[in-house]
């Protein structure tokens, strides 16, 4: 079953919307795993299936709270049973365009 884009944010400090954005040209995001920092509009987060807010996400409750069928807990050796096919240009392009 192919189900989008995983998306890996580090901090996401071009702002979730940019890299979600990003990701969207190559397919929906099914998933956003990463750091959230200053993140808090929630309704970007709506369609995806999974969210898995790390280290520095202000509102990692929030989030819980208002999409506990989508959250997951994030942390060290955290594991997260996903399928994916992924290649590293379409990575670093996307990278690349959330950053413009």
């Amino acid at each position: 079953m192919k189900r989008g884009q995983l998306v890996i944010a580090g901090s996401s400090h071009p702002g979730v919307g940019r890299l979600l954005e990003a990701a969207s040209r190559f397919g929906r995001p099914f998933a956003l795993i990463g750091g959230l920092y200053g993140f808090s509009d929630f309704d970007l987060i709506k369609g995806l299936d999974i969210v898995c807010p790390t280290h520095c996400t202000q509102y990692k409750s929030m989030i819980r709270s208002l999409f506990p069928e989508k959250y997951v807990e994030g942390g060290v050796a955290q594991s997260i049973p996903l399928t994916v096919s992924a290649s590293s240009s379409s990575r670093y392009i996307c990278d690349k365009l959330a950053w413009r």
